[in-house]
């Protein structure tokens, strides 16, 4: 299977889980393509405006697409949405998003960024799977992101 991995990461932190989702789903026989977002300035959270993206993938080769960011502001940030809006290629295609986020419960931001993130997904006639949250707990957020790389690697067979 070809997955289309797409990431923004500010601080490297959403990065670092995309990386290791990656691997994991490559273990797994996996071919995985990861595209990490751009934009043409400057992007402040939590609700930045005047940005562009200048690197989208076009999905359309891919089998299944994940994407994925932090979490700005008690929801997804504004560049993963308008990324999920504008995608091509994803309808009828399993799209899972991922998040990370700075605050330790998911009630805190996490599940709003994943709704916000599943209706984005449903607009561009993706099939949304289960989103997945990592959030930062007592400083495990390393193991955190381990658990759920590997989870969301079962999620993917062929």
């Amino acid at each position: 299977m070809l997955i289309g991995t797409i990431v923004y990461s500010r601080t490297g932190a959403t990065l670092d889980f995309a990386d290791r989702i990656a691997q994991k789903l490559r273990e797994r026989g996996h071919a995985v393509e990861l595209t990490v977002l751009k934009t043409d300035g400057q992007v402040r959270p939590p609700r930045p405006k005047d940005f562009r993206l200048v690197n989208v993938p076009d999905c359309e080769k891919y089998d299944a697409v994940l994407i994925g960011g932090p979490v700005w502001g008690f929801t997804a940030a504004a560049p993963v949405i308008a990324c999920i809006q504008s995608l091509k290629g994803v309808a009828g295609k399993k799209l899972l998003p991922f998040v990370t986020m700075g605050f330790p419960l998911e009630a805190m931001g996490g599940t709003r960024a994943i709704e916000a993130m599943k209706q984005a997904a449903q607009g561009v006639g993706a099939i949304v799977m289960p989103g997945m949250i990592v959030p930062r707990l007592f400083r495990r957020q390393s193991r955190l992101k381990d658990i759920a790389a590997q989870r969301i690697s079962e999620w993917f067979v062929d």
